[in-house]
C-alpha cells in the first residue's frame, strides 16, 4: 500500500468526516499530496496524530511532523510529501482553506 493510501485508510478507519484528498503535484513544488478531513469531537482529532504516525511507521515512511499537536480544533500532519489537516468542524467551516484548491484535481475515493 502507499503512502497517501495508507493515510486516506487510517482517516477512514478513525471515521473521520468529510476527507478530500487533492493532487498538487501539478501545482506544488513542496508536496504532492494536500489532505482535509472533520473530526467530530477533540479526542477524534487527537487519536489522528497517534493512528497516522503508527500508520506511517509500520509503512516503513519516517515520523511524520505535528503542528498542533495540544489543539482540539486544528491538527497538521506532515510527512513531507504529503500534508494532512484535522480539523473540529468549526475550524473547518471558519478557515474554509477548500477554496484554495478548486482548480486542483482531487483523488477519488476507493470504494
Amino acid at each position: 500500500m502507499d503512502k497517501i493510501e495508507r493515510i486516506r485508510e487510517t482517516l477512514d478507519d478513525l471515521r473521520l468526516e468529510d476527507i478530500i484528498v487533492y493532487d498538487v503535484r501539478k501545482k506544488s513544488p513542496f508536496f504532492d499530496y494536500f489532505v482535509i478531513s472533520s473530526a467530530k469531537n477533540p479526542r477524534q482529532l487527537k487519536a489522528s496524530i497517534m493512528r497516522i504516525k503508527n500508520a506511517l511507521e509500520e509503512g516503513g515512511y519516517e515520523t511524520p511532523a505535528v503542528e498542533g499537536r495540544d489543539s482540539e480544533e486544528w491538527v497538521l500532519i506532515d510527512t513531507g510529501d504529503i500534508i494532512v489537516n484535522v480539523f473540529s468542524k468549526t475550524e473547518r467551516d471558519y478557515y474554509n482553506i477548500e477554496k484554495m484548491w478548486v482548480d486542483v484535481p482531487r483523488m477519488e475515493q476507493r470504494q
